[in-house]
Formats: C-alpha cells, sequence, structure tokens
C-alpha cells in the first residue's frame, strides 16, 4: 500500500487552469500547466472491482489526512505576488508567536512594511477551528474566498506570497466543486474527488513550489482550489472515498483528466509524441465499435458527425466550429519568419485522433507544430467567434477548444482569407473525460468502474 510519509513532509514543510464547465485542462491537467472550462445524488452500482483494482472501503475512521500546503495566486490567478493581504474572520485571528489578535469582524490590512513579520512571515491562525479567514484582497467566482487551516504571509523584495496550510481531506472538499459541478451524480463527483486526491498527493512528493515554500497552487496550473464554496454533495463525494487514490506500481499516477471528450481520448502521446505512462490509455465514449481515428480520413468523417451511441453527444463542447482569420494567423507567424500563411496540414493524430504534427506553410518557408498545447496555442481563438455543439457562440477564450479537428482553407479571389476548423470536445482529451464519467454515472457505473473505464492497469489504495 502506498504510504505518504507524513513526517517527511514536515520537514520539508519548514524549508518549500470562466465559464462554469468541468475542468478543460486542470493541473491534472498539463505538463505546461494548463487553463479551464468550469464546470443529484446516484446511488452506487454494485460494482465488481476489475482486474488490478482494490475494492477499498467507502469511510476508513482509521485514515489520518496528511496536510498540504497552497500557494494563492492573485485575483486574475496570474501570479504569486501580492501588494498587500487583507483579512478578517467570524472569529478572533491570533499572529502565531507575536501575541497580536485581531478581533473578530476587523479587517486587517497587511503590507510589506508590517512591524509584525518575524522572520519574513506571518502566521495566521483562528481561534475558533471551525471559522476560516476570509483574504478581501482576493477575488474569486464565489467572491471573497475563506480559507480554513492556517495562513502565511511570506515578505519578499518583490511583494508578498500567501501559503494556505490545511489537510487534504479539507482542501478537496475545495477542489471538486471548483473542478466539476455539485449538480453531478455522485458517482461522478466521487471519480472526480480520487483524480484529485491521487493528483494533489503526487504533487505533495514533487513538491516543485518548493521556492514558495508550497506543494501546488490554487490555480489550472495544478488544480482549481477555493473558486467556488464547498457544497454538500462533493463534501460527500470525497467524504465518502476518503483516503483513496489511484497507483500504478505503488505510485500515485498522474491522474490527467479534462471538460468534455469529442468522442474519444488519447494518451499522453498527445505531448511526448509516444505513449508514455502505462495506465493511460485512449479510449471510445460511447457505446458502439471505435473506429481507427488516427487515420485523417476516418477521422474527418467522424468529427463531421454527431453519433447518438457517443455518450456526450449532446454535450456543448462535443462539436464546434470557428474561422481563424489569415491576418490573425500571419501575425503569429512572424515568430517563425516564413512570411504569410498559405495552408495548413495535419501531419499526424494521436490514437484517439488528437493532432500532434501540424505543418504551417507560408510563402517563405513552412514551419511544424508538435505537441497539442502548442497546437492550440498558436490556433488561439481568442476575441474570435467559437460555434458550440448546441449552436450558441462563445469569444472569451483563449487556446482553441481542442487539438481534436481538421482544417480547411477558406479563399476568395485565390486569395487565402482564414481557415475553419471544425473540431470535438474540450480539453486535452488525456485521461478522465468529466462529461463523460457523469454520463457513465447517468448509466449506472460506480466511480470505481468509471475510473477503470479511463484508466488501466490502476490500483485503487488507501493512503497510510
Amino acid at each position: 500500500m502506498f504510504c505518504v510519509w507524513l513526517c517527511l513532509f514536515a520537514a520539508m514543510l519548514s524549508l518549500r487552469l470562466s465559464e462554469n464547465i468541468p475542468g478543460e485542462d486542470s493541473g491534472t491537467n498539463l505538463p505546461e500547466g494548463l487553463a479551464q472550462e468550469k464546470k443529484e445524488p446516484a446511488a452506487e452500482a454494485p460494482a465488481a472491482d476489475s482486474a488490478g483494482t482494490a475494492g477499498g472501503t467507502d469511510e476508513n475512521s482509521s485514515y489520518v489526512s496528511p496536510l498540504i500546503r497552497v500557494l494563492l495566486t492573485d485575483s486574475e490567478q496570474k501570479g504569486y505576488m501580492h501588494e498587500q493581504v487583507a483579512v478578517s474572520s467570524e472569529s478572533a485571528i491570533h499572529l502565531a508567536g507575536s501575541g497580536v489578535t485581531i478581533p473578530p469582524g476587523q479587517t486587517e490590512v497587511i503590507t510589506a512594511a508590517d512591524g509584525r513579520f518575524m522572520d519574513g512571515k506571518i502566521v495566521l491562525e483562528t481561534e475558533s477551528p471551525d471559522a476560516g479567514i476570509a483574504v478581501e484582497s482576493i477575488s474569486r467566482a464565489r467572491g471573497v474566498p475563506v480559507y480554513e487551516g492556517t495562513l502565511e504571509i511570506h515578505k519578499t523584495e518583490q511583494g508578498l506570497y500567501l501559503v494556505n496550510e490545511l489537510d487534504l481531506e479539507t482542501y478537496l472538499k475545495y477542489v471538486v466543486p471548483s473542478e466539476m459541478p455539485a449538480s453531478y451524480s455522485q458517482e461522478a463527483l466521487k471519480a472526480q474527488a480520487v483524480c484529485a486526491r491521487t493528483y494533489a498527493v503526487r504533487a505533495m512528493e514533487n513538491y516543485a513550489l518548493e521556492e514558495y515554500q508550497a506543494q501546488v497552487d490554487d490555480s489550472v496550473s495544478y488544480q482549481v482550489y477555493n473558486n467556488l464554496d464547498r457544497q454538500e454533495n462533493t463534501d460527500l463525494a470525497v467524504d465518502s472515498t476518503a483516503g483513496q487514490i489511484m497507483t500504478f506500481e505503488g505510485e500515485p499516477i498522474t491522474a490527467y483528466f479534462f471538460s468534455t471528450s469529442c468522442g474519444y481520448t488519447s494518451t499522453d502521446e498527445v505531448w511526448t509524441g509516444e505513449g508514455g505512462e502505462a495506465y493511460l490509455k485512449s479510449v471510445y465514449v460511447g457505446s458502439d465499435s471505435p473506429e481507427n481515428v488516427q487515420s485523417e480520413e476516418v477521422f474527418a468523417s467522424f468529427i463531421q458527425s454527431a453519433d447518438a451511441s457517443d455518450y456526450e453527444s449532446e454535450d456543448g463542447w462535443y462539436r464546434w466550429s470557428v474561422e481563424i482569420p489569415a491576418e490573425v494567423l500571419d501575425q503569429r507567424l512572424e515568430a517563425y519568419g516564413i512570411g504569410g500563411i498559405q495552408d495548413m496540414a495535419v501531419l499526424s493524430r494521436s490514437s484517439g485522433g488528437a493532432v500532434t504534427a501540424l505543418e504551417i506553410t507560408g510563402t517563405g518557408g513552412s514551419a511544424v507544430l508538435e505537441n497539442e498545447y502548442r497546437i492550440r496555442e498558436f490556433l488561439s481563438v481568442e476575441g474570435i467567434p467559437v460555434t458550440k455543439n448546441d449552436g450558441s457562440v462563445t469569444e472569451e477564450m483563449n487556446l482553441l477548444p481542442s487539438a481534436y479537428f481538421i482544417c480547411s482553407g477558406v479563399f476568395e479571389n485565390g486569395k487565402t482569407e482564414g481557415f475553419l476548423l471544425l473540431g470535438g470536445g474540450y480539453g486535452h482529451g488525456v485521461g478522465m473525460s468529466q462529461n463523460g464519467a457523469r454520463h457513465l454515472a447517468e448509466q449506472g457505473y460506480g466511480w470505481r468502474e468509471i475510473l477503470n473505464y479511463f484508466y488501466q492497469n490502476i490500483t485503487l489504495e488507501q493512503i497510510e
């Protein structure tokens, strides 16, 4: 059984990706760190645990949740530095080690010039363990975010940064509703909770933000945390799977998930060019027989259709279209030095149909873009209308919705006016489709079955 080494964490702690759609690309979401489209209880179908999958129990009274350290971004979630920090609480707030107490209901503004910093930091903790600390200088979708646990304010030459330390299970209760709508079926929410916990445990091991004395941040670069308040349904999903994570060969997996599939998922080949992790697989998210969508002809036929046997065929991002003007692409090609755009051609696709290599031909040469994220970034639709599956139009996007697309030139009088992209899905398309999980749950799949549908050769284990 995989074990989280709490003493090791304690020693390390003393040092170190909108619309409310399910996670577009959560840290789980990408090697680069991504962005995201946001996101009634159902009885669990009797789920015989698949081969290689431990059943576990829904609740484990002996489980003690480890602590996680979360770096808080600014209001735009683009940076870590804050000019000042304004805090308040329904409870008294103690400044640890200073003897100073902020009365209940009083807003305290802390700047770098504050004389109460001790060894470069101020540690805030509420007198009542049930009360949280509101950070009024930060804005989130929920309004002013309130943080449970302790809040550390660190002073640097560049400004102040904030670290929230709390137990992992409480952290997850602020992650799951920020990544998946609380209205989804319990089994889908449980699957999301296990994905989120697995991702967090792996991140705790990696300690990638050691320079900030943190293990994750609260943005889509890791997992969206505290963008929305806790919800009863998502709290229940976290409690029902307490301590459960997915492992492969004894180690927690990187539990990639994303919003919506086009009907297929891919492996991490979308970033590496070849499949890397043995627990990731390309999945057909439907009830029909899968096709070879690596074939350009087969994929083109598939993406231009809407098959009712695809579980997500009624979802908004199942299919989409966008026309990107040539002048927009010309500006982006300036960095490549190949002149104005003339053509685009798909060179390769992943096992699930995502474009993994795209050749751009200009008036003065050509360039090949590899990696789905790089391709989606080059084909950014910021400020460009995208038509969704239901006919609605949105311009509130940055990246191309996904790399599952075909493209064709739009010409007028022999001149390239732009390119029409017909695509499907939202997000990187690796791991679990959150809307796919929702539909599976509605069909009676239990959370274990859902996880085994999207990941292979995994074992469900209890953190010890």
